[in-house]
């Protein structure tokens, strides 16, 4: 649109004293930084405590030992590279962080009309706002058409709301009706929506419990590494015949206690379950999100986007005095001549037959103060449409009762009506109704409710997920809602405004919250919390943004404003509600089989710590070279662990993962550790009297052994797949052992027969004494 002359609206700033408001602070453009530079992120997953412990080790082996003894390196690349790519696709979610979408805004500078910048508006400036325009600040309202402003993603509400003369509009809304031009009052970081935005700019990590116990662990192993590395150190440089030889052996014992592919395993997993769910159009924004929704015992979602589309449909049209046909007509030359009409309206226009030629000898538009509009017709009448309350004001009173209880009958269902009234007088003067009303007809809209929504919520309540209402509209309205979906509950409902009870006493009997402010939702989200559970929250507008940051998972449907989806941890691209079941079955698969992997990582540590432990109070020869460790791992550990990831499993999450895996693995650990020991003492003694290199062999095809047998626990029930799995592991160690190439490779020399079989007892023996145990903690469990 070229510049354009104002006429009688105010003609707004001069350029030289926009230019003045700028220099001085005061225009609308605001700071765009996310919380972390690209290098701060760099910097933080590069020097962890697990990185230095490989590198450590890694410089150790390839200055005094072979290559072949660093494979364990590789985890720590893959590893770091993980985070450092998830944290930046963070970043720059972070960084695109927009709710101002408007490419121009209509501004009056120097008497004329213009288009510009959101971002070039300041203080004072009058801005010209039309039927579709984001409102860019916080303004009064100097003159107004009909203005109607959609505050739903700020407030909640769902009605457009009427705007005059004086009345505030603020930034972030939109304009579905009328026109208006605005003084800018608030811009920039000052505005009410940059106050509230300003919360999502803020980087905070989903919470997961696979992380904090993934983090316990590798605590642990940091505090027992140094005591048990020196230990070790000691003991071995004191035994070899060689500085080199020493520090190889205690650089064996010491990576055996890093799980240095959890960390790996457990990222991969939740990159295939976000990778699973993009197909299905669920855009993942953290990996840990996919499983915070399958331990959520509680779903708190909002009315409008979330069980509705915010969309209102024509339920109905009831006449009341006269022919439906006439309904129509009167309706149809209402719609065709009102110039600014209202979003209710506009959707009633879509369902009405052509309008008549009738003749506008005068209008009254609607207003806010007044809640309704007008038009006289010459030969027709004049057709007035508004609030029944109001409209019902100026009929017979006999008339007015049987209407005003149907009106009531309606708005429980969570219906919005309208009246339509006809008189034959003349518009009055001013503000005042025209006399003598005759009430035609009842206009019925509905809000469009999703069509999955119903069918999503009977899944949860069969999960046991209580699900929660939290609305800025009409608590009886958004009731009525959620007893239409079959909500259970959904006859208990609040209305915020007025209640005076902690948040702590209903919110556990309450499922229906309405008229609540974005500073309630934030509390109620915290005050379940606080009662023990784990939330998530639905969302579309900026009034939800303070409860999903605050809540374990956030939810954006893709309705949500640009800065809703930027905070929120799952977006919902194709808005459709039922996609969340799918969520929560990856979640489950990755939780489930996460506990598996950890279960054989956390064995491992166990007993590579009492190998440490036992090797190193002993003086003996460590059992292994790294090698050795590399093969049992890549066996017992790497392989399986990678295919136990993608098993598949509906088995619900239940709390407590560390303390199950540490109950299976210390029991596990230990047996391995004990039945791998005493088959390499018992090779080296002058029983069988084996060489070094035989007894590690010794210990290495014990500790394959019963590794595989433990994966075997794991794994059950095991299908046809886990049985080619376990196969395929013991036939690759078959043939590593009788092939010379890769025996020579990974060092490995038979033991004299006796050295053998009394391996092959001694593991059989242990297997048995272990399965007994395990079988007994499994019953009391």
């Amino acid at each position: 649109m070229g510049d354009q002359m104002i006429g009688a609206a105010p003609t707004g700033l001069t350029m030289p004293e926009v230019n003045a408001r700028r220099e001085a602070g005061h225009g609308n453009r605001t700071p765009d930084r996310s919380s972390r530079s690209y290098g701060e992120i760099v910097r933080t997953n590069v020097f962890t405590r697990f990185n230095a412990i490989l590198l450590a080790l890694t410089i150790v082996v390839l200055s005094v030992g072979d290559p072949i003894d660093a494979l364990f390196a590789f985890v720590m690349v893959f590893n770091t590279g993980i985070g450092i790519l998830q944290e930046i696709r963070a970043k720059r979610t972070l960084d695109r962080l927009r709710v101002l979408v408007a490419p121009t805004v209509g501004v009056v500078r120097d008497g004329r009309l213009v288009r510009i910048s959101p971002a070039d508006l300041v203080l004072d400036d009058v801005v010209h706002l039309e039927s579709g325009d984001q409102v860019p600040v916080d303004g009064e309202v100097i003159e107004s058409a009909g203005l109607e402003v959609d505050e739903s993603a700020l407030t909640g509400e769902a009605d457009p709301v009427a705007k005059a003369p004086g009345d505030e509009v603020r930034s972030g809304s939109a304009v579905v009706a009328g026109t208006a031009t605005v003084l800018a009052v608030r811009v920039g970081i000052d505005t009410w929506i940059h106050q509230l935005v300003s919360q999502a700019k803020e980087f905070v990590l989903t919470k997961s419990e696979l992380r904090r116990g993934v983090d316990r662990i590798l605590r642990v192993v940091g505090w027992l590494l140094p005591p048990l590395a020196a230990l070790l150190v000691w003991s071995q440089l004191r035994g070899s015949s060689s500085v080199s030889e020493g520090l190889v052996a205690a650089v064996a014992g010491v990576v055996g206690l890093v799980p240095q592919g959890l960390v790996l395993l457990v990222s991969l997993s939740l990159a295939l379950a976000v990778l699973r769910l993009a197909r299905n159009h669920v855009v993942v924004q953290e990996l840990a999100a996919a499983e915070g929704l399958a331990r959520i015992d509680v779903l708190c979602v909002d009315k409008t986007g979330t069980l509705t589309t915010g969309r209102f449909t024509v339920e109905g049209l009831e006449p009341l005095d006269g022919s439906l046909d006439d309904l129509h007509e009167g309706l149809a030359a209402l719609a065709a001549t009102e110039p600014t009409p209202t979003a209710a309206l506009q959707v009633l226009a879509g369902t009405l037959p052509p309008a008549p030629p009738w003749t506008v000898v005068g209008q009254v538009a609607f207003s806010s103060a007044r809640k309704w509009s007008a038009t006289s017709f010459a030969d027709h009448g004049t057709w007035v449409m508004g609030a029944p309350e109001i409209l019902l004001d100026a009929a017979d009173d006999d008339t007015a009762r049987p209407i005003r209880a149907r009106v009531v009958d309606l708005t429980r269902t969570a219906r919005r009506v309208l009246l339509v009234a006809r008189t034959d007088g003349p518009l009055a003067p001013g503000d005042e109704l025209p006399p003598r009303l005759q009430p035609l007809g009842l206009v019925v809209l509905a809000e469009e409710v999703r069509p999955d929504a119903a069918a999503t919520m009977a899944y949860f309540a069969r999960q046991h997920v209580t699900v929660k209402v939290i609305s800025g509209d009409n608590p009886e309205t958004v009731s009525a809602v959620a007893r239409g979906l079959g909500l259970v509950g959904a006859e208990h409902f609040v209305d915020l405004r007025s209640e005076t009870r902690p948040l702590a006493e209903i919110v556990e009997d309450t499922t229906v919250f309405g008229r609540v402010l974005p500073e309630q939702k934030r509390e109620l989200v915290e005050a379940l919390q606080a009662a023990g559970h784990v939330v998530a929250m639905t969302g579309d507008g900026v009034n939800d943004i303070p409860a999903l940051k605050k809540s374990d998972i956030g939810i954006a449907m893709n309705t949500a404003t640009p800065a809703t989806k930027a905070v929120a941890q799952l977006i919902l691209l194709d808005g459709r509600f039922d996609r969340l079941p799918q969520v929560v079955d990856e979640g489950r698969r990755v939780v489930a089989n996460m506990e598996r992997v950890s279960s054989l990582f956390v064995t491992k540590t166990v007993y590579a710590a009492t190998f440490a432990l036992a090797i190193g109070i002993s003086g003996s020869a460590f059992p292994f070279l790294p090698r050795h460790m590399s093969l049992v791992s890549e066996l017992t550990i790497g392989v399986p662990a990678f295919a136990l990831s993608f098993r598949s499993t509906d088995a619900p999450c239940r709390a407590g993962y560390l303390s199950r895996v540490v109950r299976f693995a210390v029991p596990a650990g230990l047996v391995a550790a004990t039945v791998t020991l005493a088959s390499y003492w018992v090779t080296r003694s002058p029983m069988v009297d084996a060489t070094l290199a035989e007894g590690r062999t010794a210990s290495t095809l014990a500790l394959v052994t019963v590794g595989l047998w433990i994966l075997s626990r794991l794994m059950r029930p095991m299908d046809r797949y886990d049985v080619v799995l376990l196969t395929a592991l013991t036939a690759v160690f078959g043939v590593v052992l009788a092939v010379p190439a890769l025996s020579d490779f990974y060092a490995l020399d038979w033991p004299p027969v006796p050295g053998v079989l009394a391996t092959m007892a001694l593991t059989g023996a242990s297997i048995a004494v272990i399965s007994v145990v395990l079988t007994a903690r499994e019953r009391r469990s």
